[in-house]
């Protein structure tokens, strides 16, 4: 008999809720590589472009980053098309290493997103000032304005411009934002993680219970033979 907390989402069956959560993070990360792929040469002009107020990113660095996550999406697919193989077999064993590597990827993907959003937030004003030197340079504001870039010694330009109300509400909106995808994305992922336990730890009491009953049925048939 199936347990309440032996469900997916209160309602479905843990073994069925768990190759459809496996289902959906194969086509999600498979989606999500193939999209980095397709948004390279954008992804690679908007890291390394060279701005007067700001650092760009080197080839080598840009290079590194984005090896870095195709690694982890393309890993997390294959790791969730290997778990759809272990529940449909329901083998226990392979079931437990997917469960295993299926927490790895989730707490790496824990760690960095959040560490990636920590620093979004804290160099909050540094995207401000980016945002302005590229309205600036939409707008054609001359070299020669006295709205253009201040240099403060010792530190990086800022932008110039009268109103940054526009990018201090836009960087705002992105933090917020990115904020909400992050708790919220992670959130379901350790709760899609902890549901893939209780599948591995209901399918190993199982086998327990199937090889308690078969020890029984062992003894009963001995005590026959001996009568």
């Amino acid at each position: 008999m199936i347990l309440v907390s032996e469900r997916v989402c209160c309602c479905v069956p843990v073994r069925i809720g768990v190759l459809l959560i496996s289902i959906i993070l194969s086509l999600v990360y498979l989606a999500l590589f193939t999209l980095m792929f397709v948004k390279h040469d954008d992804m690679y002009l908007w890291a390394t472009s060279i701005q007067e107020v700001d650092t760009a990113l080197t080839d080598t660095a840009f290079n590194g980053v984005f090896a870095a996550f195709a690694c982890v999406t393309m890993g997390y697919a294959v790791t969730s098309v290997f778990g759809i193989i272990a529940i449909v077999l329901q083998h226990r064993r392979v079931v437990r290493i997917y469960h295993v590597a299926n927490w790895i990827f989730v707490l790496l993907i824990l760690t960095s997103s959040l560490a990636y959003w920590i620093y979004f937030k804290v160099k909050q004003d540094v995207y401000v000032n980016d945002c302005q030197d590229l309205v600036n340079k939409m707008a054609g504001l001359p070299e020669d304005s006295p709205y253009s870039r201040v240099i403060v010694p010792h530190n990086k330009p800022i932008a110039g411009g009268n109103d940054k109300q526009y990018c201090i509400d836009l960087i705002n909106k992105l933090v917020i934002a990115s904020g909400v995808v992050v708790f919220v994305g992670n959130a379901i992922q350790i709760y899609f993680a902890s549901s893939i336990g209780v599948y591995a730890t209901s399918l190993k009491r199982h086998y327990q219970h199937q090889r308690l009953q078969d020890q029984d049925d062992d003894e009963i048939m001995a005590r026959k033979l001996m009568e």
